[in-house]
């Protein structure tokens, strides 16, 4: 048996990934950990020149991806040796994208028996506002889905 369990560092994360363990515990399944990095440009281009050019000022996109790749390689490094305690094998992903497309991608692929992700719990509203990636992968993945809250 195989888990695919996103993990980003969060508490939300944390309590999905104890559960998988508890879950693939007894039966001795295995977990590949998945982070997905987003390194979204766009939060640094207030605007476009009359060229229609954007005015970039932010730091260097090479520096940006730097950062998502430590922040990354840290949560699953922390995974990795949850499970490494737990006495379970894992294997580790780092990808980069954006987190809902990309989970569901790695899914799509890799076939899990079971994905499991973290959820905030946010409210309707909040969600409206600024989406779920849990309720995006739970209605797009074509593989059972466990959200932990």
């Amino acid at each position: 048996m195989k888990f695919l369990v996103a993990i980003d560092g969060s508490p939300a994360s944390e309590h999905a990934l104890a559960r998988a363990i508890d879950i693939a515990r007894p039966s001795g399944a295995s977990l590949l950990l998945l982070t997905v990095a987003e390194v979204d440009s766009g939060a640094f281009w207030p605007g476009v020149l009359p060229t229609g050019e954007p005015v970039y000022q932010g730091p260097p996109l090479v520096e940006l991806e730097e950062v998502a790749r430590a922040v990354g390689e840290a949560a699953l490094e922390k995974a990795r040796k949850l499970c490494e305690q737990a006495e379970l094998a894992c294997e580790t992903r780092l990808e980069f994208g954006h987190a809902r497309e990309t989970i569901c991608e790695v899914a799509e692929k890799e076939k899990p028996d079971v994905l499991v992700i973290g959820s905030r719990g946010l409210g309707g509203m909040q969600r409206l506002m600024l989406g779920s990636v849990s309720d995006y992968v739970l209605h797009h993945a074509h593989c059972p889905v466990l959200v932990v809250r």
